[in-house]
């Protein structure tokens, strides 16, 4: 067990509770940027939007309600599905304890608990469909050029496929503030078990406003452990067809996202997101996936409670 691992298990219950009591705050009154310490914000967007589900056979997931909850303590926070717990502060820095659900799970689970929510932390290029999990077989074409050919295979509804858990991410996250853009630094492990393995996340953001508009746009990059790759996207002998097993190595997956948001009044905004995952060859070539790519797509509007 990591010491991550043993942190979390040992020590958060008593770091959480005392935490949920704090109601201070932490700006002067008329700063607007400033964030209000021991207030709730909770907002529902409703709209229409789409996640594109990779997995073979595989209908996209739809997105019609998208909440979003936040509560800043003096040392103890929720960004939605993040629970976290500030270590050490400064006026453009944070480091932070972070516990946080995986994300890959999202495309085998419909009602996963991820996919009620557009993913914060970890930020989201059309790129060329490489037909991802067909095995293909190599021959020559002409001038030497190599072909990929890809044989049929039998559908994922029609094979008996082990489920694949959301597992419970712990670890240290680290921030950083500029006039100029914002970098976030996540190192996390799986403290529940369900696969033991690392992700390390890291993250550019740019926002800037004009009137009643804001937008933020960000780029970044998620490395995932073979652990991790193996247990979402690895095919064991129990579930292989005719082309056999298939195990991987860590994955390293591109991120870009978009966002705008227009304040309609006191309590609604119009809002649109668009986010893409670029899927490495490690991920796209497994015989359960079909593309190299997720996007993410949602307009609509947004109620401030």
């Amino acid at each position: 067990m990591t010491l991550i691992r043993q942190l979390f298990t040992t020590f958060l219950p008593a770091l959480v509770a005392p935490c949920l009591a704090a109601t201070a705050f932490a700006c002067e009154q008329g700063q607007g940027d400033c964030v209000e310490v021991g207030k709730w914000e909770v907002s529902v967007g409703l709209g229409v939007g789409v996640r594109t589900n990779p997995l073979a056979d595989s209908d996209d997931i739809p997105l019609f309600i998208v909440p979003q909850i936040n509560y800043q303590g003096e040392r103890f926070f929720i960004q939605n599905l993040d629970l976290g717990m500030i270590l050490w502060q400064s006026e453009t820095q944070q480091l932070n304890l972070l516990a946080t659900p995986s994300y890959d799970q999202v495309f085998f689970h419909r009602w996963s608990p991820s996919n009620f929510f557009i993913e914060g932390s970890t930020l989201a290029t059309a790129g060329k469909d490489t037909g991802g999990g067909k095995n293909p077989v190599v021959t020559e074409g002409d001038g030497g050029d190599r072909e990929l050919v890809a044989p049929e295979f039998m559908p994922l509804r029609e094979r008996d496929l082990r489920d694949r858990h959301m597992a419970g991410l712990a670890g240290i996250e680290y921030s950083w503030s500029s006039s100029l853009v914002d970098l976030q630094i996540q190192y996390l492990t799986d403290f529940t078990q369900i696969h033991s393995g690392e992700e390390l996340r890291i993250a550019l953001a740019k926002q800037w406003r004009y009137g009643k508009h804001q937008w933020l746009a960000s780029v970044g990059a998620n490395w995932q452990s073979r652990e991790v790759v193996n247990y979402y996207y690895g095919v064991s002998d129990a579930e292989a067809d005719e082309r056999g097993a298939y195990i991987t190595d860590a994955a390293l997956s591109p991120l870009l996202r978009l966002d705008w948001n227009y304040e309609l009044s006191a309590r609604w905004d119009l809002r649109v997101l668009a986010s893409y995952r670029f899927l490495p060859d490690e991920i796209s070539a497994s015989p359960l996936i079909n593309d190299n790519k997720v996007i993410t797509v949602f307009v609509g509007g947004v109620y401030h409670f």
